[in-house]
């Protein structure tokens, strides 16, 4: 009989990125799976709850841990953390939690203390790049497990926490009907006032520095039109984020882009958008792995992507995607216009890279995370009748 679990996954109300997306696929695949998922918030509504509640969760909501806004607050400790030491743990002996499964740093250091204190079990989903820092060090000691996205996440960890860590790609779950993508392409070009036969390349996250959305200006710019005459239009789905990539305003001034690269902001539904794309880009540095790029695969979008990262893991240059030194402009200018110029090629790298995603479907994901789990009970009860 399959154990199950009963699984808190705790977030920030008002931050949503493309980790707190994969965790929350996760969160629905292990339910699906039969395990019993509390999605713990701190603070009020927003998209984390809406999300949460779309996929069939139960939510719990928690004191909110600080006053300053979203992603104003700055990734360290705070003492909030601290005073938020009896809710959660009083979340976890109401809830009956076995396990806490954390999805990003702050996560990591407000739970790990109630972790330890009430014995239930903190699993770390590792999506971040490792920087010293004292409280990091001191959770990842109380953590049991780390699920690193990418072997390029898992090698900048310290060897102590290797030893107990596991690398573990982010899985998808895009419903995309076949053939809609089409349909997506005409509304996007209309709502934007394109015209129809315009040629689109994206690039979607926040704004920050590290993701350079600023080189998406500099194709735009080079790139005014495609060889059969298609005219380039720039798409940046996100929001301005600190610390922000401010290349990007200035280059869309320098290049008097600001009919020609357009800033939805923060866009839903995504699949939408991105399959209105000719090509998705990600120029971005110390990406430990980009959610965004598998999206794009998975909806049959041809994708150029930064070898700064954990994607080159996936990404098999000429084969599913195109592989670009991030720094190298002239490298990135002719990846796009092989894109947009040759058809064929396109849609053969798409049509590869739908099968690459496949291997990272939920269930399967889920199913693996669940062994993780059950490792770490199977080895305590072990260590129990040792010490009896």
């Amino acid at each position: 009989m399959m154990q199950r679990f009963t699984i808190g996954f705790p977030y920030a109300a008002d931050r949503f990125g493309g980790s707190t997306a994969s965790s929350l696929v996760l969160a629905h695949a292990l339910q699906d799976a039969g395990h019993h998922i509390h999605v713990l918030i701190h603070g009020g509504e927003g998209r984390v709850a809406d999300e949460a509640a779309a996929l069939g969760l139960t939510v719990t909501h928690l004191p909110v841990l600080t006053a300053i806004p979203g992603y104003a607050r700055p990734d360290r400790f705070r003492i909030e953390q601290i005073r938020a030491f009896p809710a959660s743990c009083a979340a976890i002996h109401r809830l009956g939690l076995d396990i806490v499964h954390t999805n990003d740093i702050a996560m990591l250091r407000g739970w790990s203390m109630p972790c330890f204190a009430t014995s239930a079990a903190l699993v770390a989903h590792w999506r971040s790049n490792f920087r010293e820092s004292w409280s990091v060090k001191t959770s990842l000691r109380v953590a049991r497990a780390v699920i690193a996205v990418s072997q390029y996440s898992f090698d900048k960890l310290p060897g102590w926490v290797q030893a107990k860590s596991v690398v573990e790609y982010n899985s998808f779950d895009l419903h995309f009907p076949s053939g809609e993508a089409g349909n997506a392409g005409k509304e996007i070009r209309s709502a934007l006032g394109l015209p129809a036969n315009a040629a689109l390349v994206g690039v979607f996250g926040n704004h920050i520095k590290r993701k350079r959305t600023h080189v998406l200006a500099d194709l735009v710019a080079a790139i005014p039109h495609t060889a059969d005459g298609r005219p380039v239009y720039g798409l940046a789905c996100g929001a301005r984020v600190e610390p922000y990539d401010e290349k990007l305003d200035e280059k869309i001034e320098e290049f008097g882009l600001q009919k020609r690269l357009i800033r939805p902001g923060f866009v839903r539904p995504v699949e939408r958008w991105m399959a209105a794309c000719d090509a998705v880009l990600a120029p971005a540095i110390d990406e430990p792995l980009a959610r965004n790029v598998l999206e794009a695969q998975a909806l049959g979008v041809p994708v150029v992507v930064s070898t700064d990262g954990g994607l080159k893991e996936l990404i098999r240059d000429g084969e599913n995607g195109l592989l670009c030194d991030p720094y190298d402009a002239d490298g990135w200018e002719r990846a796009t216009r092989r894109l947009l110029d040759d058809r064929a090629l396109a849609a053969r790298l798409a049509q590869s890279g739908r099968v690459t995603v496949t291997a990272l479907a939920p269930a399967r994901h889920a199913e693996r995370i669940a062994a993780i789990y059950r490792g770490l009970f199977d080895r305590t009860s072990r260590n129990n009748r040792k010490a009896a």
